[in-house]
């Protein structure tokens, strides 16, 4: 036996000896005078622990210990460690590549999009002249206020109390916390920034008080808090409440009833700020954002938010998926926690994963606060912004967001559109027409009117061969003409399957009198077509809810549309590049924006006939000439003849045949 060597993990770590105890055969106690005896001394605590820790563990009869008996002591809990969250990309614009906003932005996508967001730090000329710090606006303008409410329980329902600690366990109740918003006071940007200032005085003070009697060195002087420390503190307050504390926060305030931080108007000097795309009163109407085409006045107005330290925007997505800048004016920094729209649906499980159901009285009661880091820790890949004063920040097309003020600060953001939104746009009408949602904007408006912006320019380009944007994105592979292709076969679809048993008739002024129709069952989009019944003149429905719509019979229903298929083909093909094809659709349009209704009223005589034949004289019934047939009428307008005969002119010269090629690409400035 003593040859055999001693298996791991078995190594004695002292020398102890072992003395057999007697007992009594009548009694379980041992026999008096005899004892265990070990090689540890009564002095030697330490050693004999370090040998408990060192001995194999065993588990007696294969039982698993308790949930409860492996949770560690109060006492023994270790700080958990925080994920490191991904730092956003930060741009440095030259003065040339600054000076074209839409066009530096559209630079920057590929880059951008899978963090979700982006830091824009200008070139050090950008100084914009701030009015919101001006004594009129400062002392006299007043907005309202709102009351954030972290820790504690708020709701005074016995029955929510219960619901709330039974639907939750205790990892949800690490990951997801309530804040409750209530109405708070007006106040100006002054008496704000006092509450601000010292609130935060007050907190950091009584936190380095508690502290330095605690460890009985106070510094002589409490240092301002850093970004982390907001952070972490914030972490603290909110994740692990102890006590309930309040912030103030104002959001969304309207920069036409308060005031904006650009100038609108002044002097010589300041012109460059006026006119700027990065000023926010003029970004949503460049040329190249779609909102230029529509009266989007809503979406192109600026939005302010002040806020203190601890202040909070949750997690939130723009509505219709629409792109945000936001600029910082002056204050604290603002810490921004996005999640990219690449992992939206990821996203949303993780919060249905984490969140119980509610009722709509607790829904009502209180807001749900999912921490960046806990998404973070389930996988979930969040970005984290730091923005400085005088920084803008890019929101992209469907990513969510959090936000946390490190201070007194003041916002503003406006939404904008450009080209390259159109696919996120489409897919937010889609799904806000699936769960029965209204959309700030007309989805099919904007793509219709960019779709005839296009070809205008297509036609300048085709005369003059001067560059425009619309070159890079039309032809038969561009972007754009996809988009609209896809566009138009859905709405052929629909009318093909779902409503060609009905009456139809074209859309007439009354139609146009509201800004934007709605379904009036799910809040669809309802610019290009529409059913409607003789029993109501202001309830409408699209083509899928037709049958929602009211219970009288077929009959009485009629299908209303704006334009006719043959009229969205050829608007196609004029986007694909085909020559013949913009001119065509150039007489649809320039017909259509006469408002048909009132050219068939005065011809009365025409009643009867089709009402497509004032829009489209080159149907089967009209003599006008079509311009791809090989007719030698001669009735076409003169001024859209002389232009085709010159242009002719100019193929054979040039030596083109056929219809335009698409327009080669050009890249991109910055």
């Amino acid at each position: 036996m003593e040859k055999l060597s001693t298996p791991p993990g078995f190594v004695s770590q002292t020398t102890f000896v072992l003395r057999k105890v007697h007992r009594d055969r009548e009694s379980s106690r041992s026999v008096p005078g005899q004892e265990e005896t070990t090689g540890f001394g009564a002095d030697d605590a330490d050693g004999f622990k370090k040998f408990l820790a060192n001995r194999p563990w065993i588990l007696h009869d294969h039982k698993t210990p308790s949930s409860e008996a492996l949770k560690p002591m109060k006492s023994e809990v270790r700080a958990k460690r925080l994920p490191n969250l991904e730092e956003a990309p930060v741009f440095n614009p030259t003065e040339e590549e600054f000076s074209d906003t839409l066009s530096y932005i559209a630079s920057l996508r590929d880059r951008a999009e899978p963090y979700g967001i982006c830091c824009v730090v200008p070139p050090p000329s950008w100084k914009p002249p701030c009015l919101l710090q001006e004594k009129k606006i400062w002392e006299g303008s007043s907005f309202a206020s709102q009351l954030q409410l972290f820790g504690g329980n708020y709701t005074e329902n016995p029955k929510i109390k219960k619901e709330a600690g039974v639907g939750f366990d205790d990892a949800q109740s690490e990951k997801v916390k309530f804040c409750r918003i209530e109405r708070g006071y007006k106040k100006t940007l002054e008496t704000f920034k006092k509450t601000a200032d010292s609130e935060k005085e007050r907190h950091f003070s009584i936190k380095d008080k508690f502290l330095g009697s605690k460890n009985s060195s106070p510094s002589p002087k409490p240092k301002d808090p850093t970004t982390a420390d907001i952070e972490k503190e914030y972490r603290q307050l909110v994740e692990s409440p102890r006590f309930e504390f309040g912030v103030f926060y104002g959001n969304d305030i309207d920069t036409t009833t308060f005031a904006s931080g650009f100038p609108l108007s002044g002097p010589s000097e300041s012109s460059k700020y006026t006119t700027s795309g990065w000023n926010l009163n003029n970004t949503a109407k460049l040329p190249g954002s779609l909102l230029s085409l529509d009266d989007c006045k809503s979406l192109c107005v600026p939005r302010l938010s002040v806020g203190m330290c601890f202040s909070s925007q949750f997690w939130k997505s723009e509505k219709d998926r629409l792109y945000s800048l936001c600029y910082l004016h002056f204050g604290a920094p603002r810490v921004w926690y996005t999640v990219a729209a690449c992992h939206r649906s990821e996203f949303k499980n993780t919060l249905k994963s984490l969140i119980p159901e509610m009722s709509a009285e607790q829904r009502n009661d209180r807001v749900i606060v999912v921490s960046p880091y806990a998404l973070s820790m389930e996988g979930i890949p969040v970005t984290r912004c730091v923005q400085s004063p005088g920084q803008y920040v890019i929101i992209s097309p469907g990513s969510y967001y959090f936000t946390l003020d490190c201070g007194f600060n003041c916002l503003e953001k406006v939404n904008f559109a450009p080209l390259d939104w159109l696919p996120h746009g489409e897919v937010a009408a889609l799904q806000n027409q699936e769960k029965s949602r209204k959309s700030l904007i007309s989805y099919d408006k904007l793509l219709f009117s960019a779709a005839r912006e296009a070809v205008k320019c297509l036609k300048e380009y085709s005369l003059s061969k001067k560059y425009t944007s619309w070159s890079d994105s039309c032809g038969k592979d561009g972007m754009f003409s996809d988009i609209f292709k896809s566009r138009v076969e859905q709405e052929k679809s629909r009318r093909k399957f779902l409503c060609s048993s009905l009456k139809s008739e074209r859309i007439d002024e009354s139609y146009d009198a509201v800004s934007k129709r709605e379904c009036c069952v799910c809040f669809g989009d309802l610019h290009l077509s529409a059913v409607r019944c003789s029993c109501s003149d202001e309830r409408y429905s699209c083509l899928t809810d037709m049958r929602k719509l009211c219970g009288c019979p077929w009959d009485k229903k009629s299908f209303v549309y704006r334009y006719t298929v043959e009229e969205l083909d050829i608007l196609v093909e004029a986007l694909e590049g085909k020559l013949s094809s913009m001119f065509r659709w150039g007489n649809i349009d320039r017909n259509y924006l006469a408002t048909p209704a009132i050219a068939r009223s005065s011809q009365p005589e025409d009643k009867g006939k089709e009402e497509t034949d004032s829009v489209m004289p080159w149907k089967k019934n009209s003599p006008v000439k079509d311009v791809e047939s090989g007719s030698e009428e001669q009735t076409k307008p003169r001024k859209a003849r002389s232009i085709m005969d010159i242009l002719n002119d100019k193929e054979r010269n040039d030596g083109e045949k056929g219809p335009m090629k698409p327009c080669s690409k050009k890249p991109k400035h910055g």
